[in-house]
């Protein structure tokens, strides 16, 4: 058959193949990044459970250990009023595909705020950028990063609680 081809339909043809080839490797390539990418987050910011070295030796495949450290990124770094608004679910444990991506991205962005919002200016004071309503150790997506967070965390759960004791108080004595 190659031999019935003239000399461009050849070059066309090789042509053709070198840059199916091409587009694979770099498919191969950028999912390589994202395995990278993701592992890396889970490494920092995810318990030791969700460890891939560990998970891959207990016989677990690469895929549902990917997709475990996804999910688990995107339940604690990303509030769950955000995941219904992008997904229409309040639980992670069905997301998948395109959905799946950009609620991990969002989590990337969560972190990176979260960890820029903790700064220590020259007089070596620490300041919270975030307001300290989001942090509360009655969210249970929220993980203290640091001791500030989580003394702040407690003083507005402290102030939760109570609101919510005046509040009942209130309706049972009217």
């Amino acid at each position: 058959e190659g031999k019935n081809l003239t000399i461009n339909e050849r070059i066309s043809k090789e042509l053709s193949e070198s840059q199916a080839r091409l587009e694979e490797e770099n498919k191969l390539l950028s999912e390589a990044s994202r395995i990278n990418e993701i592992d890396n987050l889970a490494r920092k910011h995810l318990s030791s459970h969700f460890n891939k070295e560990t998970l891959l030796a207990k016989g677990y495949l690469l895929k549902d250990i990917m997709q475990a450290q996804r999910r688990e990124l995107v339940r604690k770094y990303v509030p769950i009023e955000e995941i219904y608004a992008i997904s229409k679910v309040r639980d992670t444990s069905h997301l998948d595909g395109e959905l799946l991506e950009q609620l991990v991205n969002l989590a990337k962005v969560n972190i990176k705020k979260r960890i820029q919002s903790t700064s220590v200016n020259s007089k070596g004071e620490i300041k919270l950028a975030l307001t300290n309503e989001d942090i509360s150790l009655l969210d249970s997506n929220f993980t203290p990063q640091n001791f500030s967070e989580f003394s702040i965390s407690i003083a507005n759960a402290y102030k939760e609680r109570r609101n919510q004791f005046y509040k009942s108080r209130k309706q049972k004595t009217a």
